[in-house]
Order: C-alpha cells, then sequence, then structure tokens
C-alpha cells in the first residue's frame, strides 16, 4: 500500500523546493516539445514541398564525356535530342516520358522584366508534374501544337510581376490585380498571347518553382528553334520498378545509340527525385534527433532538481521510514514510495508543460506568413505535436523521472531502523 496522502503531505514539506522544480519540468516540457514539434512540422512541410509536382520522376539532362570512344572525347558535351524520346518511352519500366526544353530570352511586358526561366514542354507535361490552373485559365491543346501557336502559360508571381498595377516586390500581397488571360508578354521580340496561370507551387525541373515558371509548347520552340537540341526528359516510373537500374538502363540505352561508352557515368545525367527524397528524410529526421536530444538535455537538468528535492524529502523523513521499516515495510515499499512522488512530480510538470506548448503552438499558426518566399519554398512548415512528438516526450519525462529518483529512493531503501534513530 502507498498512502497517497502521506505522499502528498511530503511533497508539501518541501513545496519551495518543489515548486521550483515543477517550473524547471514545464521549462524543459516546452523545450523538448516545441523542438521536436518543430522539427516534425519542417520535416512534413520538406516533405510536402519536395513531393510535390516532379516529386516521382527521373530527370535526365545531357553531361560531358570522361571516356574516349566514337566520337566522344573526354570534356565533350553530350546533347539530347527530341527523337531520344521514344527510345526512353519504349522501356519496359518506363510509364511516361515528357520532354522539356530552355528557351534563353527575357520575358517582358512593356517596361517590365520577368526574372523566369523559359521552358518549352509537350503537352503532358501537366499530368507528370502534376499542375494546376487558376480558373478562367487553359492548357495547351493539340490544336497548340499542330499550329505551333505563340502561347504561354506563367507563374503566378511572374503574372503578378508583368500585369499587376504596381510591379510586385518580395513580401507584397500574392494577388493578381488584372486578368492576364488574353493579354500579350514578349519572349524575345516575339509575342505570346497568355492562356493560363500557374497557380499552386510545384516542384519542377531540378527544383525550380512552378510559380515563376514560363511555359511555351514545344511545338513553338521547335518552330523558332530547330536544330537546337532539348534540355531534358522528365521519366516516370512504374509504380514497382527498380529505379536505380533503370536509371542505369536510360544511360546505357542513350550512349549506345550516339556509340559512346555505356560505362560512361557522367554522359548523361539522371537526378532521381524520390531517391533525392530519401535522402532529405534521412537529414531531417537527424535534424529532429539532434533538437530532441537538445530538450531531453534541458529535461535532465530538471532532472537534477527532483533528485536534489527527493534528497531533502528523504533527510526530512528519515525517522519515519525507520518506524515504517521496524513495523513490516520492505526495501521495496520505500523505493517505490519515492519513485510514485518523483512521477507525481513528472506528470503535474510535464502536463502543465504540454499544455503551454499546445497553446504556444496555436499561437505560432495564427501568424501570417502567407506572403514569405521561404515559408513557402519549405512546403508551409507549421510545428506539429503529433502522437508520436507527444510518445516521445511522455517517455523522457519517465526515463529522466525514475534516473532522478532512483538514487534517493535507493538511499530510502537502505535505511535501518537504528539509524533511523541515530538520526534523531
Amino acid at each position: 500500500m502507498f498512502p497517497l496522502q502521506q505522499i502528498l503531505h511530503e511533497m508539501a514539506a518541501e513545496k519551495l523546493r518543489l515548486c521550483l522544480t515543477i517550473l524547471a519540468i514545464v521549462w524543459s516540457t516546452v523545450c523538448i516539445s516545441t523542438m521536436l514539434a518543430t522539427g516534425e512540422g519542417l520535416r512534413q512541410g520538406l516533405i510536402r514541398s519536395t513531393t510535390s509536382g516532379n516529386g516521382d520522376l527521373i530527370y535526365v539532362t545531357g553531361g560531358t564525356a570522361s571516356i574516349t570512344q566514337g566520337r566522344f572525347f573526354q570534356g565533350k558535351a553530350f546533347d539530347l535530342h527530341l527523337s531520344d524520346r521514344e527510345n526512353l518511352a519504349t522501356l519496359p519500366d518506363v510509364k511516361r516520358v515528357s520532354t522539356s526544353a530552355l528557351w534563353d530570352q527575357p520575358v517582358t511586358k512593356g517596361d517590365r522584366f520577368a526574372y523566369t526561366e523559359v521552358l518549352a514542354v509537350e503537352n503532358n507535361y501537366k499530368a507528370i508534374n502534376d499542375l494546376t490552373l487558376e480558373p478562367g485559365g487553359r492548357w495547351f491543346n493539340p490544336t497548340d501544337t499542330s499550329e505551333q501557336r505563340k502561347v504561354v502559360i506563367i507563374g503566378k508571381d511572374t503574372a503578378m510581376t508583368l500585369f499587376n498595377d504596381k510591379p510586385y516586390h518580395y513580401g507584397d500581397p500574392k494577388k493578381l490585380d488584372n486578368n492576364p488571360i488574353g493579354q500579350t508578354l514578349k519572349i524575345g521580340n516575339i509575342d505570346f498571347t497568355v492562356i493560363g496561370i500557374l497557380d499552386a507551387p510545384r516542384r519542377i525541373e531540378q527544383g525550380s518553382e512552378s510559380m515563376y515558371a514560363t511555359l511555351v509548347p514545344l511545338a513553338t520552340w521547335q518552330r523558332f528553334l530547330p536544330q537546337q537540341p532539348i534540355n531534358a526528359f522528365n521519366v516516370e516510373p512504374q509504380p514497382h520498378a527498380n529505379r536505380e537500374r533503370l536509371a542505369v538502363t536510360i544511360r546505357q540505352v542513350l550512349a549506345q545509340k550516339y556509340n559512346a561508352s555505356i560505362n560512361d557515368e557522367t554522359l548523361i545525367q539522371t537526378d532521381d527525385m524520390l531517391l533525392n527524397q530519401e535522402s532529405m528524410r534521412n537529414f531531417l529526421l537527424g535534424l529532429q534527433t539532434f533538437l530532441g536530444i537538445i530538450g531531453f538535455v534541458t529535461l535532465m537538468v530538471a532532472g537534477i532538481g527532483i533528485a536534489n528535492v527527493m534528497y531533502a524529502s528523504v533527510k526530512r523523513a528519515t525517522r519515519d521510514i525507520g518506524i515504517r521499516m521496524a513495523v513490516g515495510a520492505t526495501p521495496n515499499n520505500i523505493r517505490c514510495h519515492y519513485l510514485i512522488q518523483a512521477m507525481l512530480t513528472m506528470m503535474i510538470g510535464g502536463t502543465i508543460g504540454l499544455c503551454l506548448t499546445v497553446g504556444l503552438i496555436a499561437l505560432i499558426k495564427k501568424i501570417p506568413m502567407t506572403n514569405s518566399e521561404l515559408y513557402i519554398y519549405l512546403g508551409k512548415p507549421q510545428p506539429e505535436l503529433s502522437l508520436s512528438v507527444m510518445a516521445i516526450v511522455v517517455i523522457a519525462l519517465i526515463v529522466v523521472g525514475i534516473v532522478a529518483a532512483w538514487f534517493p529512493a535507493n538511499k530510502a531503501a537502505s535505511i535501518t531502523p537504528l539509524e533511523a534513530l541515530q538520526s534523531e
């Protein structure tokens, strides 16, 4: 039997030290739970950011030869061509392929200049990169391709830069003053008609932000640059494909086609976005672990406070401990008595700390950050006090409480009736 009233009475006898210890536990709990929640929110945000758009693709680009063979010598650049698309699309582990090409021309509207990269893309580029459009706009259709029309789709930030009443600056509200659909802009010296606005941020190409993109039909680009090599192939593997083996196959198929060395690993670059995400997840797990360790060290400091309170409580109650052992209490009874006292202290401080953390996270979530470019780039992260985070905090509180109380509890359990009488 562990009389709760006696435990509470002993705790009240050390109320000053106990209150200071509980405050330390509250602060430590807030620290560890906030740090873990911040790490969890950042992890989820970056995963959202990296998995949106081209998160499942293998991005294929030309590189430079490192092995001399055929017409390739060390340092010679390898160019991709539109005809290579069919070689990749017929591979059994490939679900679909989309081509993209760079058009190195400035994008302007009157005296305004947009810092954007012009990409010429196929009609399936929208589906393969999960792009969405503002209401009222449309994607490229077969007629745009067959007639090589001068039409363009732009990201929302590019649209604000070119078409808002006042020039858009970093940090301004992300709102269009005018509807750009049907209006014209210039790519180089050529007029293009805007037919769509990209409305949701997605990762495209090698991590570019779709909100700054300028897209034109690939056929239109070929109309003006018929002999220009393309920039890349966006390859979507089959769901159960061996991605690493597929990347090797892609390099070998293209190298063999142009009589280059199939063992040249720098000739063709294959950037697997999904494998990159796994590397990012490992990094974020390490970051979250680091934040958790910092919080745990803070909690250990509070544990020292619990140990001090327990030692003081044992010293004060030495006579009572001796009397209890004289009437039949076992060392385990005494030990459990003080372990329960430590657990009660931890429970009070931990509960208060978790409640304060919930309130703090709720306040952080109310901070307006929708116009922050970094916030959007990181996937709109917010602290997440998930069940896993709460479980880690509770386990940390229990472990620290037991460790902090174990030595005072053992000291109390080792007291004999004779030592208790001598203490008087």
